[in-house]
């Protein structure tokens, strides 16, 4: 549970303007909370994942954000994040996925977010079984590009059960020059 910010149990808690670089694990976690809004905060650097909503946890917005070069994933939302809007952040160059996200997390919005140069996927829907998978998400207005590595990856990948996924008006492909 190492996060240079982390809550646990928290409600209604605002993290803004914060810059973290180079921690020994997490950038920012929040676990069991409730409308937790993290705005205008770069991280990069973590050994982790730059940013770990997950336990439970709703009504979550982050905004705005510029998560880059983590040793894992970008975010990693996990066990049922529900009811969240995750909306023009930047998600780029992270070691493993610049979104992953798997069980029970449902019923989110991720919009406007620029997705790039992450070592695996950009978006990756894990592989869990039909109860528990990341149903109902909508992914409407990203820019997905120039993910993977000669190891492989894809721009979005859904490896497993994922109901009701909307994905909408994205755009999709290899990074161009200055972008």
């Amino acid at each position: 549970r190492a996060g240079a910010v982390y809550l646990y149990k928290t409600a209604n808690a605002l993290i803004e303007n914060v810059r973290i670089r180079n921690f020994a694990g997490d950038g920012i976690s929040w676990q069991i909370t409730e409308d937790i809004t993290v705005r205008n905060c770069e991280i990069s650097g973590c050994t982790g994942y730059g940013m770990h909503p997950g336990t439970g946890s709703v009504g979550t917005a982050v905004e705005n954000c510029h998560v880059f070069d983590n040793g894992s994933d970008g975010m990693f939302v996990c066990w049922r994040v529900k009811h969240s809007v995750f909306k023009n952040n930047r998600f780029c160059r992270n070691g493993r996925n610049g979104i992953s996200i798997g069980h029970k997390d449902t019923d989110n919005l991720f919009e406007g977010n620029h997705i790039c140069g992450n070592g695996s996927n950009g978006i990756y829907m894990r592989n869990e079984k039909p109860a528990n998978g990341p149903h109902r998400n909508i992914y409407r207005r990203n820019r997905i590009e120039g993910n993977g590595s000669a190891q492989g990856g894809y721009d979005i990948c859904i490896d497993g059960y994922a109901e009701g996924v909307t994905i909408s008006g994205n755009v999709i492909g290899q990074a161009q020059e200055g972008a």
